[in-house]
Formats: C-alpha cells, structure tokens, sequence
C-alpha cells in the first residue's frame, strides 16, 4: 500500500512539473510574439526619428496669393536622402527662398529638416541636390540646393531662388515672391554660367550651326523656354561631342 501511495506521489509530482514547463513554455513564446511587432515598432521609429527630429517650421505670409515654395504650396510626396538614409513618400514643401526642406510630421505639424543633412531630394520630378562652395562647385558658385536638369557630361544645374518683395494695394502690404533662376553647364572641369542663348552658344563654339537646328527643328524658343532650350542644346552637344 505504502509503494502505491509513493508512486502514485511520483506520478502526480512529474504531471505537475510537466504542465508547469509547458505552461511556463506558452507564456514565453506568447511573450516573444507580442515582442516582435514592438521590435519592429522601435526598429522602424529608430529610424524615423532621426527625420523626424527637426524643429518647427511655420509659414510664413500664408494668406498672400503668391509663394515662397518651389512650384506649388500644397505638399508633395518624394524621396530624401538625409544623413546617408533614404526616406520614401514623404509630404515636402521646398522653401526656395530660405533654401529649406519642410516636411510633413504623422501629427501634421511642420518639420524643418537639418539643411547639412540633407545630401539631395526628389519632388515633383525634379532632382535636387545639396552642392558645397569649392568642393561640389566653383568656390564662387552658393553652397545649397541645385537642381540637376541634365545629369549628362557635360551636366546642367539650375539655382532656383525667389526674393521677398512688398507692395501697398488697398492700404494693406502684400507680399509677393518674384523667381529667378541661374543656370549653370558643367565644361572644362568648372561650371559655366549661362542665361541668354548667345552665352550658350559661345561655350560650344564649334557646334553653333547644329544647335541652332535642333532649336529650331523642336520649335523651342530660347526666352519662352529658356530652360528646356539650354537643356536641349547641352544634351546636343554632349552627343555630337562623343
């Protein structure tokens, strides 16, 4: 009786110990599912938060008809590359007057990004990339963002700037934002700044003839569209030139 009582003992003791692994087994697994989207979460956050952590931007003149953005003032998605991370499909705003990058924050506020950090973008499908005075450009060209037009050999960037002006209509100051670009060619291992067809011309002198065609057979007139002439010119010669 006694050996049956002491098995019996045994059997209920190992059954216990059993159930509790097994149990102590479910709630680690079940632990280390809930872990996982939360590892992802950080690991996800880690990230964004190092976009993310800019100051407040706020805009400025937002009730005046015109601008300080590059085209339009609604936000755009595009791409940023900021301190060596890429970033797709967030909402931007280019302040082309401040030479700034805003982007749009998940509570909706403005974030100003890190001007130093941002090593290029991409909106509206234009390419814009940040150039250093003497080291990505000509010492006397401006450290910023250049939109890279023609990413050929003989590559073409354009500074895109507005100023801020103020006008009385109606007793009341308006602002408004007048756009200036400046168009730079890469030739000769500096860039070249054009505005006019005849300063195009003169750095390809001995291809004057052929761009002046391809002008004028695509029907591009060089001042209503300075820019898709000089574009068109530059990539002319970077193929006649091969």
């Amino acid at each position: 009786m006694r050996i049956f009582t002491t098995a019996l003992f045994l059997c209920a003791l190992f059954s216990g110990k059993t159930y509790a692994q097994g149990t102590l087994a479910e709630a680690s697994s079940a632990r280390e599912v809930a872990a996982y989207p939360v590892s992802l979460y950080k690991n996800a956050t880690s990230i964004s938060q190092n976009l993310y952590n800019g100051r407040q931007y706020y805009v400025y003149d937002a009730r005046m008809e015109e601008h300080q953005f590059y085209q339009q003032r609604r936000w755009l998605n595009g791409m940023v590359l900021y301190d060596g991370q890429q970033f797709d499909s967030i909402p931007m705003l280019y302040d082309i007057f401040h030479d700034e990058l805003v982007i749009r924050h998940f509570n909706g506020d403005h974030v100003l990004l890190q001007t130093v950090k941002v090593d290029s973008f991409i909106v509206d499908n234009h390419h814009f990339a940040r150039l250093e005075a003497g080291k990505d450009i000509n010492p006397q060209m401006r450290t910023g963002f250049y939109d890279i037009v023609y990413g050929g050999k003989s590559r073409t960037l354009v500074r895109r700037t507005k100023s801020r002006q103020e006008k009385i209509v109606d007793k009341r100051v308006i602002a408004y934002y007048p756009e200036k670009n400046f168009y730079y060619v890469f030739k000769d291992g500096r860039y070249h700044s054009v505005h006019t067809k005849k300063s195009t011309l003169e750095l390809f002198p001995d291809h004057k003839r052929e761009l002046r065609r391809v002008l004028r057979e695509n029907k591009i007139k060089f001042r209503k569209n300075r820019e898709m002439a000089i574009v068109k010119m530059v990539e002319t010669y970077d193929n006649l030139a091969r």
